[in-house]
């Protein structure tokens, strides 16, 4: 219960208490009143009675005439006449008639009418007692009247009285609830200042209190993303030509040498520039500094049509240009351009054919090598180009022997996705520093029958070339709500979802309506791992995902984290619980990159983890740097 509620609910209580006591001594009053009433009513009648029936001299048709006029012109139950021998000379009575009053007042409130008594005197001589009792039908209806109205303003005053205490309560606690408010942001680490300071000195304490520990995590965030940035700038960029580096690439790799990868291949240009040294004592250091600006630019254009490309300078006199999803043939055209163009340029900085030359090597690539074997293959090629006629070689990765056409795999995965065929396999993330599981990672594993069972990486690239990805997750998504298995009881389990499928326009709508129907019964802790590039790039349309998460306490990670921002704001706006990278990723980080990374994360609570972590030398490089959280085979040989 909230203080506002607690406070409310005292002062409430305390406020009808006093109203309740109040219309309790009024009611009081006010019956004692009509008793005293009734009592000074018979009184007063039977004095003055008794004085004209003494004039009467005694004789009773006078005496019963006077007794009838006094009882049909007043409210009385008895009027009785007795002689001093206590015989009874006249009476008059009347049965008392209640009406229109509720039973449950009559039971609660007690009237009674009491007697008065008067002597009756002819003279000297007494002629007997008059006794006169009055009617409670009256008082009854009477004190039921005063009742109703006490009742009226009682409830009146009441609600009065709670409207102003409310509102008092909420403008003095006011302050307070920007703190709850202020509290449960940090809680999501959000920062927020508040700029209202209130005047009660309790409460301004707090506030001022919160807004400095906001401010400086907030400085801490901000701190760590200014020196991340800069160390990106200087780690990723070559300073000169304003390209990405060997590093950003080879750290850029691994998201397209995989088998979810969203190209199957592509071709790798490695481009040389042979003279440099002597024309650098020609022509001079900055000429040639501008002449590799400008075959720097020519390369950006020539690539600019081909979505996801790396332009990098690998070293003083060689670039990398990666091109997915381009063919051979286009490729080897645009090398030929490439060629044509930095040709030109070098005559035009003053340097001949034979001082200054491009030689070209390109590598038709998989997404089945590896990243030594598509630098090697590149380099090969560039040798082999360097010796040729046009100075440009291209050579081709060797084919992979397929068990199955892609009409086939189209064939047995549409199969499994019309019959709900896929299952999920989990594996371990271990916290080695903590020594405990941190979660359960999902995948996902084709099994037609009992003897027929394709892993993730057999189906996923053959799907991924027939357009079926989007396909394949909506099913694995609608069984994950509809059909959970039981195995995944009462844990954390994470599910990865590519770019593929959270982009498509009725991924969202789907996602929204199971989440509405079966999210409440899930029994384990989901967390939605989202790619780095989606979650940085479209942002704004990513947001509509995380706000739903958010709402059926889902919790949100993300993969393929390499740092590649200019800016690492979305982090905090995103507040995932974790950001999973690459081993090598973080092998190869500087001290003062990692630490500013460490900066940003710590002050908004995501962990690191490192995935693909297959061997015990890279684990303890890793606790080195002082990652501790892995995923990978190296899992299975550790003991939590």
């Amino acid at each position: 219960m909230t203080l506002f509620k607690q406070i409310a609910l005292m002062l409430s209580i305390f406020l009808l208490v006093i109203l309740a006591t109040v219309l309790t001594l009024n009611f009081q009053s006010a019956n004692k009143s009509v008793q005293e009433g009734l009592y000074e009513d018979a009184k007063n009648t039977a004095t003055s009675l008794s004085l004209s029936l003494g004039s009467a001299n005694g004789d009773i048709s006078m005496m019963s005439t006077m007794i009838n006029a006094n009882f049909d012109s007043g409210h009385y139950i008895n009027i009785t006449l007795v002689d001093v021998d206590n015989i009874t000379l006249y009476t008059r009575e009347n049965e008392s008639e209640i009406t229109d009053i509720p039973k449950w007042f009559l039971n609660f409130v007690n009237i009674e009418a009491p007697t008065a008594l008067a002597n009756v005197s002819a003279g000297w001589s007494q002629v007997g007692i008059l006794s006169v009792q009055s009617d409670t039908a009256y008082s009854y209806q009477q004190l039921y009247s005063i009742f109703k109205n006490l009742l009226i303003s009682f409830a009146v005053i009441a609600t009065i009285g709670l409207i102003i205490l409310n509102l008092l309560l909420h403008t003095i606690l006011r302050p307070l609830k920007e703190v709850q408010k202020q509290a449960a942001a940090v809680i999501r680490n959000e920062f927020i200042i508040q700029e209202n300071i209130p005047y009660t000195k309790e409460f301004k304490d707090v506030v001022l209190g919160m807004n400095n520990m906001v401010s400086k995590v907030k400085a801490m965030f901000d701190k760590g993303n200014r020196e991340l940035k800069a160390h990106k700038e200087l780690e990723y960029i070559d300073q000169d030509t304003q390209l990405r580096n060997r590093k950003y690439l080879i750290d850029k790799l691994p998201s397209y040498l995989k088998v979810d990868a969203s190209s199957e291949g592509g071709v790798n240009i490695i481009i040389a520039l042979s003279g440099m040294i002597e024309a650098n004592e020609k022509i001079g250091r900055q000429n040639v500094n501008r002449l590799f600006i400008g075959i720097a630019n020519i390369f950006k254009s020539s690539a600019k049509d081909i979505k996801d490309n790396i332009i990098a300078r690998m070293n003083g006199t060689e670039f990398s240009l990666l091109l997915p999803d381009c063919s051979g043939k286009d490729a080897l055209e645009l090398a030929k351009n490439i060629q044509t163009s930095c040709t030109e340029i070098i005559k035009s900085a003053g340097l001949d054919e034979n001082e200054a030359f491009v030689s070209i090597g390109l590598y038709k690539y998989s997404y089945l090598d590896t990243i030594s074997q598509l630098l090697s293959h590149s380099d090969n090629a560039l040798a082999q180009a360097k010796f040729s006629n046009e100075n440009i070689h291209i050579e081709k990765a060797e084919d992979a022997v397929e068990v199955m056409g892609k009409e086939a795999w189209k064939s047995i995965i549409n199969r499994a996705i019309e019959k709900n065929k896929f299952h999920f396999l989990s594996w371990s993330v271990i916290d080695t520093k903590a020594k405990k599981l941190a979660h359960h990672v999902l995948s996902i594993n084709l099994t037609l029958d009992e003897n027929t069972s394709y892993s993730y990486a057999q189906f996923m690239a053959p799907a991924i070339q027939s357009g079926l990805s989007h396909d394949i997750y909506q099913n694995v998504v609608n069984i994950l709500f509809k059909i959970p298995n039981m195995i995944l009881r009462a844990s954390t389990y994470s599910l990865r979802l590519p770019h593929e499928y959270l982009i498509a326009p009725d991924s969202y709508n789907d996602m929204s309506e199971l989440l509405r129907i079966h999210a409440a019964t899930l029994p384990f802790k989901l967390i939605i791992e989202m790619p780095d590039k989606l979650v940085r790039q479209d942002f704004i349309q990513i947001k509509q995902y995380i706000e739903l998460f958010r709402k059926h306490d889902i919790d949100i990670g993300i993969f393929e984290f390499i740092g590649d921002s200019e800016d690492y704001q979305y982090l905090q706006d995103l507040r995932p619980v974790y950001i999973k990278g690459e081993g090598s990723y973080f092998l190869t980080q500087n001290d003062q990159s990692l630490s500013a990374l460490r900066l940003i994360t710590d002050s908004v609570d995501i962990s690191l983890i490192a995935v693909g972590v297959m061997e015990m030398e890279t684990l303890e490089a890793l606790e080195e740097k002082g990652i501790h959280i892995v995923q990978g085979r190296i899992t299975e040989m550790l003991e939590v």
